[in-house]
């Protein structure tokens, strides 16, 4: 039953950055309620960005300890794991350059989140392909 740990959180890890994603999506062509969709984007992804770490973290745990059929951290769904790591660092980056006005980080964070909601896709299609 502890297998099914990581592929359950990560599941549900991957639902709360989809709707970060939808919130940072929606913000950046909404008129109206433009203020209210920030703060909630902003109070959400950093929730995201740490849940994430911490699926990554459970997922190379249940991998060593409960997993002797993979290798550890060799698989195509442990890379993506680290890809989507590093796009939500860098998209938590900028978006301290946000709060400061910054016009690079204005243009590159909305990039970032892009990019991790497209490895977040490959990475459920990997995870799924080495399941329990």
């Amino acid at each position: 039953m502890i297998r099914y740990l990581h592929p359950v959180i990560g599941a549900l890890v991957l639902l709360l950055l989809g709707y970060v994603a939808s919130l940072g999506l929606r913000l950046r062509t909404a008129r109206r309620g433009r203020a209210a969709l920030a703060a909630r984007h902003a109070r959400l992804a950093p929730i995201a960005y740490a849940v994430v770490l911490a699926s990554w973290a459970i997922g190379l745990g249940t991998t060593a300890w409960l997993r002797d059929d993979l290798d550890l951290a060799s698989s195509l769904h442990f890379r993506t794991g680290c890809a989507l790591a590093v796009l939500l660092t860098g998209s938590a980056l900028t978006s301290r350059g946000l709060r400061r006005g910054s016009r690079v980080a204005r243009e590159i964070h909305p990039w970032l989140g892009a990019a991790a909601v497209l490895v977040a896709a490959a990475h459920v299609v990997t995870g799924l392909r080495i399941m329990p």
